[in-house]
């Protein structure tokens, strides 16, 4: 028996929909055929004869405008239905710069219809023109266009610029590391942060680009920083993209920029998210596991807040757990914080790793997650990222 929730019927000759319907579903064709006709000086002419696999009545589901044309089973048809609330849900999680897209070409093909009727004498109006207003979606999706080509400019003519944070021992304050964080001053917005731009730059693959420059910056400015760190084992922390880790010279790329600045893998610490590994696990492996033969060290990043911690801590090489603010600054408000905060530290300390605590804020803090025997500490406590010059001028 048909399945009337996900599947339907048409016999030969049913019409499945008429040319000005409400476009409130589109059809993905299992079996038969149909055709697709439109109005021409009163009489229908076919002008698409479509069979399985074929998608009818997506134009209308997707721009909300009326059936451009009628369609017709020839054959008896299995359909089946895509619902607009669904297709509304997926373009919700879509980029906004696909979306904008999207709808530029629906429109536009809009009005190609419309003077092709009206050329053919159904009445059609061939200026017809869908509007396009400034909304939230259209400036979205035009300020990340326009960020995009920005970001390939930025990287030629010296606008990005590199500011450290201290990494500091709990216990005294002292500085044992940086972590390098990358900023934009843009000639005409002036300084954008990085949430506004990473995430674009890693939807385009200019993530690999920009995380080269911030790996290069890094190890050049380290003879500065390791003159401001006061740790056996100092070091210099330098974040990870998903782009890089699928790149394949990355690892030899890595080991060029330490010979050419004189620095060795045990001072670079290379910090990744759950997230960055999810896609591709195995390559993820391998990459890092290379890193690890090169002499570098591995540190999760907002430990707790993604997919499966302890699945990362037993799979990858992880030498540092950087606990995550959102469990720090609640910390002694909230047992369940504390709770979180003390399990995440012993369990790093059973696996051979080290704690780094992120987001601290007050002494308070600092002097609890010192009586939980986390390692270190990084935040407005300690310290705001610096920009090279200045740290220098601390010195």
């Amino acid at each position: 028996m048909l399945e009337q929730l996900h599947r339907q019927k048409f016999s030969v000759g049913t019409v499945i929909f008429q040319e000005g319907d409400e476009g409130d579903c589109a059809y993905l064709i299992e079996e038969g055929r149909v055709e697709v006709c439109i109005a021409v000086d009163g009489e229908e002419q076919r002008v698409s004869l479509l069979g399985q696999g074929e998608l009818i009545g997506e134009v209308a589901l997707v721009d909300r405008q009326p059936r451009t044309a009628t369609v017709r089973a020839v054959e008896t048809a299995v359909l089946v239905p895509i619902r607009r609330d669904l297709v509304d849900e997926l373009l919700e999680k879509t980029d906004p710069v696909i979306r904008h897209l999207l709808r530029v070409v629906l429109e536009r093909f809009r009005t190609t219809q419309s003077g092709l009727s009206c050329r053919a004498g159904n009445g059609g109006n061939a200026l017809l023109e869908y509007p396009r207003p400034l909304d939230h979606l259209h400036a979205t999706a035009t300020r990340q266009l326009a960020l995009a080509e920005d970001i390939a400019h930025a990287l030629t003519t010296d606008q990005f610029e590199m500011h450290y944070q201290p990494i500091c021992v709990l216990q005294d304050g002292r500085v044992a590391g940086f972590e390098a964080l990358i900023r934009w001053n843009h000639p005409r917005e002036g300084m954008i942060s990085p949430l506004d731009f990473l995430w674009l730059a890693e939807q385009t693959g200019q993530i690999r680009a920009i995380g080269m420059w911030t790996l290069e910056r890094a190890c050049r400015d380290w003879p500065v920083l390791r003159q401001a760190t006061d740790h056996s084992s100092p070091f210099v922390s330098v974040n990870l993209s998903a782009n890089q880790l699928t790149g394949d010279h990355f690892v030899h790329d890595v080991k060029l920029i330490l010979e050419r600045h004189h620095m060795t893998a045990e001072e670079l610490k290379m910090e990744l998210t759950e997230t960055i590994i999810i896609g591709r696990p195995e390559i993820a492996s391998q990459v890092l596991n290379n890193l690890i033969a090169l002499g570098g060290t591995l540190a999760l990043d907002d430990f707790g807040t993604g997919y499966s911690g302890l699945d990362y801590l037993q799979r990858y090489p992880i030498a540092t757990v950087k606990i995550d603010r959102a469990f720090i600054t609640p910390l002694l408000q909230t047992a369940p914080s504390l709770e979180i905060v003390n399990k995440t530290i012993e369990l790093a300390h059973s696996l051979g790793m080290n704690v780094v605590a992120e987001g601290i804020e007050n002494e308070e803090i600092r002097q609890k997650l010192t009586q939980l025997r986390c390692d270190f500490g990084q935040g407005w406590l300690f310290g705001k990222p610096l920009a090279l010059d200045d740290i220098r001028k601390r010195l």
